[in-house]
C-alpha cells in the first residue's frame, strides 16, 4: 500500500471521560462524535478527496499511557510506510503525557514523512512550523497532562466516597454475583455461578487441593468465569488470552481468598504504580477499605476458613524445586507452555497437566536433550538456507543502487530537454522554423519528458525500496549469525526466529518460525517445519 493516498483516523475512549462519580458516558456518543467530526473535517478538504481512510479506536485505555494496542498497530503501520497523514479530535486524543507527544510531533511524525492534523485545535504540521506553533502545542500538551492528573485525583476521590458507603464501584462483578441492574453500584447473586462458587469452597474445604479442583471442573466442562460473563453480555477482555478456556490454580486461589463471597464490598487492594499506568502493586490490608453486609454472602464464615486452611497449607519452600515454564515449547491440546521435569529421563511435559482434564495433555511429553538439540539443528538448518537465499537478494539490491548513475543520466536528460523547449520557440518567433515544425518538434520533447517524468520517479523508489531492504538484511544477517553460531541449545537466541513448538509427543513436533518479524517471507521454505523426533533419533 503506498502511504501517499492513506489517512489514519484515530479515536480514543478512555477511563478519563468517566464522569467523577464513576458513571461512564455513554460509548456511542463519544466514539461517534469523534469519528463524525474527523469524518468531515477529511470530506470538507479537497486535497483529500482521493484518499483511504484507516480507522484505528482505543477503547478504555489512558492518554497517559502509549502502549495502546491500536496506537500501536497505527505507528506499526506509519513505520512500515502504509500511511501519510494522521488526523484526531484533539491533542488528548493523541495522548496526555506532553513529553511524549512532543516527542511523536517534533520528532518521530517528521521523519516517518507522516503529516499530523488536529481538528479541534486547528493544528496542521504542513502549516504549523517554527517557534510559536511549536510553543502552542507544548502548552496545550503540558494543560492535557496536568488536567489528566487533576481528573485521576477527582475520579479517585469519588471513587474512594463510594466505596465507604458499601457501594461496588469495580468495572465488573466478581464471579458469582453480577450487578443489579436498578443500581449498578449493588451486587446480587448469580445463581447458576454461586452454586460454582460454593462448589469450589466445599471441595476445598473437604481437602482437595487447587489443581484437582481445576481438573474436576474442566473435565465435567464448567465454564470459566471469562467464559460466563461473556455469555451474560458483558465484553471482558484478558491479556494474553487462550482459546481455550480453563480453570486455573490462579483462578480457584483468587477466588478461595476473596471475601466478597462472606457480604463484604472492599477497595484499594491496590493502586497503579502512576497515572496512566496499567500496572498495579498491592497495598498492605491496613490501607483497605471494608465495608461488611453490603450484599448477601455465597459463603459462611465458618466454610470460608475452612477452605482456606486447607488450600493454603504451603510446604516450606526450600523443599519444593518449583518447575518454570519454557517461553518457546507449547502443548498444543490445551495451548499452554510446557515445563522442565525431573526424574531420571529429564523430560518436557504439558506443565497444566494435573489441571485441565485433557486426557491428550498427557502424550505432550518428550525427553528434554534430544528435543533441544532437534529444535537447534533444525534452526540451524534452516539459518543456513535463508542465509543463502538473503545474499543472492542482496546482491540483486545491489544491483538495483547503482541505478542511481542511469536516474542522474535520465534527470541530466529532463533538464537538457526542458531548455530545448525554449530554443525551437525561439527559433519559431525569429521566422527561422515554421509553425508546423515548431508544434511538432515541441509535441516529441513533450512526449519524452512526459516519459521521463514516469521513468524517474519508478528508478527513485527501486532505490529506495533496494537501500531499505539491504539495510534491514543487515539486521537480519546479524540474527542470523547468532543462531548459525550457537553450539548449545539457547531459548533467548532461538526465540528470535522462533515463534512456537508444539510439542503433540515423541513423535511428532511442530516449530513455528516467526517468518513476519524475523525473515523476508520469500526466503522463508515453509512457515513450520513438522519432524519426528522418534524417526531422527534411530536415524542417528
Amino acid at each position: 500500500m503506498e502511504n501517499n493516498n492513506v489517512i489514519a483516523m484515530y479515536i480514543r475512549l478512555s477511563d478519563e471521560d468517566r464522569n467523577v462519580d464513576g458513571c461512564e458516558k455513554k460509548e456511542s456518543n463519544s466514539i461517534s462524535a469523534q469519528r463524525n467530526l474527523i469524518t468531515s473535517y477529511i470530506n470538507s478538504r479537497e486535497e483529500f478527496k482521493n484518499f483511504e481512510i484507516m480507522e484505528y479506536a482505543d477503547d478504555g485505555y489512558s492518554g497517559t499511557n502509549f502502549q495502546r494496542p491500536q496506537f500501536q498497530q497505527m505507528m506499526m503501520d506509519a513505520r512500515r510506510g502504509h500511511i501519510s497523514v494522521i488526523v484526531v479530535k484533539d491533542f488528548s486524543r493523541f495522548g496526555r503525557d506532553y513529553l511524549e507527544v512532543g516527542n511523536f510531533l517534533e520528532r518521530i511524525l517528521p521523519i516517518l514523512q507522516i503529516r499530523f492534523i488536529s481538528v479541534n485545535d486547528n493544528f496542521d504540521s504542513e502549516q504549523c512550523r517554527g517557534m510559536t506553533g511549536g510553543m502552542s502545542v507544548a502548552l496545550k500538551n503540558i494543560l492535557n497532562a496536568m488536567y489528566s492528573r487533576d481528573l485521576s485525583v477527582k475520579v479517585k476521590s469519588a471513587l474512594n466516597t463510594r466505596a465507604a458507603r458499601g457501594e461496588y464501584v469495580s468495572s465488573f462483578a466478581a464471579y458469582g454475583y453480577r450487578k443489579n441492574p436498578e443500581n449498578v453500584h449493588q451486587l446480587v447473586i448469580d445463581s447458576e455461578a454461586a452454586e460454582i462458587v460454593k462448589l469450589v469452597f466445599t471441595m476445598a474445604a473437604e481437602g482437595r487441593t487447587k489443581s484437582e479442583i481445576c481438573r474436576y471442573l474442566n473435565e465435567n466442562q464448567v465454564m470459566t468465569p471469562t467464559e460466563h460473563i461473556r455469555r451474560n453480555g458483558v465484553n471482558k477482555s484478558t491479556y494474553h488470552e487462550k482459546e481455550l478456556k480453563l480453570w486455573s490454580s490462579t483462578t480457584i486461589g483468587d477466588m478461595l481468598k476473596n471475601e466478597v463471597y462472606l457480604g463484604k464490598t472492599i477497595w484499594n487492594k491496590s493502586k497503579n504504580t502512576h497515572v496512566g499506568s496499567k500496572r498495579q502493586i498491592k497495598n498492605d490490608r491496613s490501607e483497605w477499605k471494608v465495608v461488611e453486609g453490603t450484599h448477601e454472602p455465597i459463603v459462611s464464615q465458618e466454610l470460608f476458613d475452612q477452605a482456606n486452611e486447607r488450600a493454603f497449607t504451603h510446604i516450606p519452600k526450600k523443599t519444593v524445586k518449583k518447575r518454570k515454564p519454557h517461553p518457546l515449547l507449547f502443548c498444543p491440546y490445551c495451548d499452554r507452555y510446557m515445563s522442565f521435569g525431573g526424574g531420571r529421563h529429564l523430560n518436557y511435559r504439558c506443565s497444566q497437566l494435573s489441571h485441565t482434564g485433557i486426557k491428550e495433555c498427557a502424550q505432550s511429553k518428550i525427553n528434554r536433550e534430544l528435543l533441544d538439540n532437534l529444535i537447534l539443528n533444525c534452526t540451524k538448518e534452516m539459518v543456513n538456507f535463508v542465509s543463502a537465499t538473503l545474499e543472492c537478494r542482496k546482491k540483486q539490491w545491489s544491483e538495483s543502487c547503482m541505478l542511481s548513475e542511469e536516474m542522474a543520466a535520465l534527470q541530466k536528460e529532463r533538464t537538457r530537454i526542458s531548455a530545448r523547449k525554449f530554443t525551437i520557440y525561439d527559433d519559431y518567433r525569429n521566422g527561422n522554423s515554421s509553425r508546423e515544425k515548431y508544434l511538432y518538434n515541441l509535441e516529441k520533447i513533450q512526449e519524452r519528458l512526459t516519459a521521463l517524468d514516469k521513468m524517474i520517479p519508478d528508478l527513485e523508489q527501486r532505490i529506495k525500496e533496494a537501500k531499505e531492504n539491504i539495510e534491514t538484511s543487515n539486521e537480519k544477517e546479524k540474527n542470523l549469525e547468532d543462531i548459525a553460531a550457537l553450539q548449545t541449545f539457547d531459548k533467548e537466541v532461538l526465540s528470535k526466529v522462533i515463534d512456537k513448538v508444539y510439542v503433540y509427543g515423541p513423535d511428532r513436533v511442530e516449530i513455528i518460525w516467526k517468518a513476519d518479524d524475523i525473515f523476508f517471507r520469500e526466503e522463508l521454505p515453509e512457515k513450520r517445519k513438522v519432524i519426528n523426533p522418534a524417526e531422527m533419533s534411530n536415524e542417528g
